[in-house]
């Protein structure tokens, strides 16, 4: 949200992210109280719950990384070390996008 404010606030109305707020306003109620509340701090790193089909839960450390001036931003996902999702998320490079099925006797 803090993103999509500073958006607004350096391209002005009539900007692709000022139509876009216009749009969430007329069409989500929830957007338009928060929108309200006016928070504005950005939060850049927190803690993701992910649940894979094949390996179940994984919580990873989320890092968010910013170049404003090429409004870009970067979402990094890593796992504490030395714990099991550290070994669920490498378990995810061997298994990449291979689909499995389940065997039926």
């Amino acid at each position: 949200m803090a993103q999509l404010r500073a958006a607004v606030t350096r391209d002005g109305p009539g900007s692709p992210a000022a139509d876009l707020v216009e749009f969430l306003h007329d069409t989500n109620e929830e957007f338009t109280r928060l929108w309200e509340l006016h928070e504005v701090g950005l939060h850049w790193s927190d803690t993701k719950r992910f649940v894979h089909p094949e390996i179940g839960r994984l919580d990873l450390y989320c890092q968010l990384l910013l170049e404003p001036d090429q409004g870009q931003s970067l979402l990094i996902f890593t796992a504490t070390p030395g714990t099991e999702d550290e070994e669920k998320l490498a378990l995810l490079k061997v298994l990449g996008l291979e689909k499995f099925t389940v065997a039926t006797e």
